[in-house]
């Protein structure tokens, strides 16, 4: 990689407070971080249901199937389903807000993952909670369900690891 794409991320002494921690310089690091942390939230979130929740759909008796899936859906909306949106939106929205020194190669990478993640939720995932709430308990289903799942998780993920890349980075000081 060459000089000229390399980011070198610096503070001066008065972007430090004085306990010599950095401050954010304006509302575009506020939001990376901030991005962040619903990223990782919402990816934590995925793991947990593509590890536990999701695959425990098939041990549920198929006479209890309807109701636990109706108080499953029911439960998780303030839990998954806002801070997963907002972290597909922030994530796709980063070209546009990212902080000056982040990589427009990383921040386009965040953005194709906030998308990924909500296609994979709105194009597979959404239909799937509502056939599984039309016809019950279905191994198929479940199945669909896990794949888009894991495409939804491994989005976060990757999109995760670059925003704490950066976001750290824009934390750091040459001195």
């Amino acid at each position: 990689m060459s000089d000229t794409r390399k980011s070198k991320i610096t503070a001066d002494p008065q972007g430090l407070t004085a306990a010599g921690a950095p401050r954010f310089k304006g509302w575009r690091d506020a939001n990376l971080v901030a991005v962040t942390a619903v990223s990782a939230y919402s990816a934590a979130i995925c793991w947990q249901c593509q590890v536990v929740s999701y695959p425990l759909l098939a041990h549920v008796s198929a006479g209890d199937f309807p109701a636990y899936h109706q108080r499953y859906s029911g439960s998780i909306l303030g839990v998954t389903i806002i801070p997963g949106f907002v972290s597909f939106l922030a994530c796709a929205a980063l070209v546009w807000t990212r902080p000056a020194g982040v990589s427009q190669r990383a921040s386009a990478l965040v953005s194709v993952c906030g998308m990924t993640a909500f296609a994979a939720t709105a194009g597979v995932a959404i239909p799937m909670h509502r056939r599984l709430a039309e016809i019950g308990q279905s191994a198929p289903t479940i199945d669909n369900l896990l794949s888009a799942n894991l495409v939804r998780t491994i989005a976060l993920s990757v999109a995760t690891a670059i925003l704490m890349r950066w976001s750290y980075a824009r934390t750091q000081t040459t001195r």
